[in-house]
């Protein structure tokens, strides 16, 4: 025996929305609860938090660079240094300045990464424009890859 769909029925989220409920209104009111939320759990402005920024490498050929995502950050905030074959990048990001509208991160923050190769560090650049730390990496000359031919038995 095979059952009949009844398609006169309406679904759940039909009769909720004829009943008077509003799913945008819903969402907007959970939205806001969870802000709330969030805003309690999250340090208060004496603590210091840590934070890792958004970052990107590539391998320009000649150079590696290294870019990353540091809006609102003072230059004077931020340290780029190299220690053998890792490139460390840290600073701070003061809270005192954050309003009630725009949340953003603050504290401290630090990047790290290992080079893939040799670079010339007295050549490396490091520049801070419009919110993104570039660091330019230049590689030496010495070759490091080579194809090696097989020799006859």
């Amino acid at each position: 025996m095979s059952e009949r769909t009844d398609t006169t029925r309406s679904s759940p989220v039909r009769a909720a929305w004829s009943a008077g409920h509003d799913p945008a209104a819903e969402l907007e009111q959970l939205w806001g609860e969870v802000s709330r939320l969030l805003e309690r759990s999250s340090p208060s402005a004496g603590s210091s938090r840590h934070w890792m920024p958004l970052t990107e490498e590539e391998d320009t050929g000649d150079a590696y660079q290294v870019r990353a995502e540091l809006p609102g950050v003072p230059r004077a905030c931020v340290s780029v240094e190299i220690d053998g074959r890792e490139l460390h990048i840290q600073g701070t990001l003061d809270d005192t300045t954050r309003g009630h509208a725009l949340r953003r991160r603050s504290g401290s923050f630090s990047y790290g990464i290992r080079i893939p190769g040799d670079v010339d560090v007295e050549a490396v650049r490091a520049d801070l424009c419009d919110g993104v730390l570039t660091v330019r990496l230049p590689k030496t000359g010495v070759s490091t890859r080579r194809t090696i031919a097989l020799g006859a038995d």
